[in-house]
């Protein structure tokens, strides 16, 4: 039977708060500055004992026949062996006894900030949970494809025995085969899906396990009829399909969608045509000069209400999904209500966090619902990682954290403890970004809360459940 393990980051560890202090995160900045390098540059192991006790051990000689010696061997000792006597290099116990994991992050290159954060968010992870025998091996992939695969295999090639990371998904494409080859799994951070394989685990966000809780939600509050705006590519068709699978899951109605381009004409003309804006603003015309050639009582009351509309006619749909952020989201949703797709008539649903203050600020979004990350352990862990790097992680860290505490966990029971049974428990893991659990198809499910947006914040209106069970939100039981 396999237990929930927590990951209880914002419970003091006594053993190990004393060794997480400004001396050693120093030490550890200046650890990873060479963690920076291109990747033939090697970054030195990071383990849990800290910078005093990185594999210092002097390592035991014994005397061998000079035919089993290393071409070489002699220069690394200040006083040469006689000619029929050669040095062998025997590692202590320690050393063999160690489980290594390699780290696959852009530590330079323009995704440079972003691999920091997150190899700063897997030292705090390293330093709640792991023991003496857990080494990290930090490799920088460069952001591409190629340094990806470069990294890996130098990982490889050190004794990795898991590999967490790459970020992105055509870095996990080139990863993936050596990964296999080596018979080690990978654990990458990215959410496409199409990477994911039996050792192949998409540990990012995926926007089908988003687009199921909040269509689930909806749905379980009477919500049955849904349409969609959408950007042109291929993130924007594959979130259509999963987007009309789900709502037929849970016995809704995908009514109608919309693409655009990013620029305000486009958008523009694609929520008129969402909202059937000309046919309704028709009708209103039309039904102003109906009126206007009566000369009742009624027919003047209500021509003077009708004076105020710009169109005549209800929608289609009581959800429509917008699957932005920042100010392409503010941009869309001041056109939707200036265009009469009002947030009193449709539900503005999103896939991406909607908290921060400018959007919360934006009237037209007010009311309208997006899945996020478990509140209580996110914000315990984004204050934590305030609190000793002096700033604020990307959201991804949460993920470079959940992962690396996952994998300390599993390397207290060996090089076993990251066989495919050991890592996709059937209960899962609850970590710094919520409940989740790896499935043994390479997927990676995450469990995540329903927010609403308020004037004054933002509301949790159904909270991440803490189990693996049927749902109320789930397809089983939606009518």
């Amino acid at each position: 039977m396999y237990f929930l393990y927590r990951f209880q980051f914002f419970k003091p560890n006594l053993q190990l708060s004393a060794r997480i202090n400004c001396k050693l995160f120093g030490a550890l900045i200046l650890m990873t500055l060479t963690a920076c390098e291109p990747y033939k540059v090697k970054s030195p192991p990071v383990s849990a004992q800290g910078p005093k006790k990185f594999i210092l051990s002097p390592f035991k000689t014994e005397t061998v026949s000079s035919s089993t010696a290393p071409v070489g061997i002699q220069s690394f000792f200040f006083r040469r062996p006689t000619e029929h006597q050669v040095v062998k290099l025997k590692p202590p116990k320690s050393i063999l006894d160690q489980v290594r994991i390699g780290l696959l992050l852009p530590l330079s290159g323009p995704n440079a900030a972003l691999g920091q954060t997150m190899m700063e968010a897997s030292f705090l992870a390293i330093f709640d949970g792991a023991n003496d025998k857990f080494v990290v091996l930090p490799r920088d992939t460069r952001g591409t494809p190629q340094g990806a695969k470069a990294a890996a295999q130098d990982a490889i090639n050190s004794g990795a025995r898991l590999l967490i990371g790459p970020v992105f998904g055509k870095s996990a494409k080139e990863v993936a085969p050596l990964a296999a080859e080596a018979s080690i799994n990978l654990i990458s951070f990215t959410n496409d899906r199409t990477v994911a394989a039996e050792g192949t685990f998409v540990f990012g966000f995926l926007p089908e396990d988003r687009l199921h809780r909040i269509v689930g939600y909806a749905a379980s509050k009477g919500i049955k009829r849904f349409a969609a705006l959408v950007p042109h590519g291929k993130f924007g068709e594959k979130l259509l399909a999963d987007y009309e699978r789900t709502i037929k899951a849970f016995g809704a109605t995908f009514v109608s969608y919309e693409r655009y381009l990013r620029n305000t004409k486009s958008i523009t003309s694609a929520i008129k045509r969402l909202g059937d804006f000309q046919t309704r603003r028709k009708a209103l015309i039309l039904k102003r000069n109906i009126l206007k050639k009566k000369n009742d009582p009624l027919s003047k009351r209500i021509l003077k209400k009708l004076a105020e509309k710009t169109v005549l006619g209800s929608l289609s749909f009581d959800a429509v999904l917008i699957p932005e952020t920042g100010k392409d989201l503010k941009a869309i949703v001041s056109l939707l209500s200036y265009y009469e797709i009002d947030r009193k008539q449709v539900k503005f649903i999103g896939i991406h966090d909607w908290s921060s203050r400018s959007l919360i600020k934006e009237p037209s979004l007010a009311g309208a619902w997006y899945v996020g990350l478990s509140p209580q352990p996110y914000s315990n862990f984004v204050r934590r990682f305030a609190s000793v790097f002096k700033k604020s992680p990307h959201q991804l860290s949460a993920l470079a954290y959940d992962a690396m505490a996952l994998s300390s966990i599993k390397a207290r029971e060996g090089p076993q403890g990251f066989s495919l049974d050991k890592l996709t428990a059937e209960n899962g893991f609850y970590g710094s970004a919520g409940l989740f659990r790896l499935r043994p198809t390479g997927a990676v499910q995450h469990m995540f809360s329903v927010m609403e947006v308020t004037p004054k914040g933002v509301e949790v209106v159904s909270p991440s459940p803490i189990s693996f069970s049927v749902s109320k939100t789930s397809p089983k039981n939606i009518k």
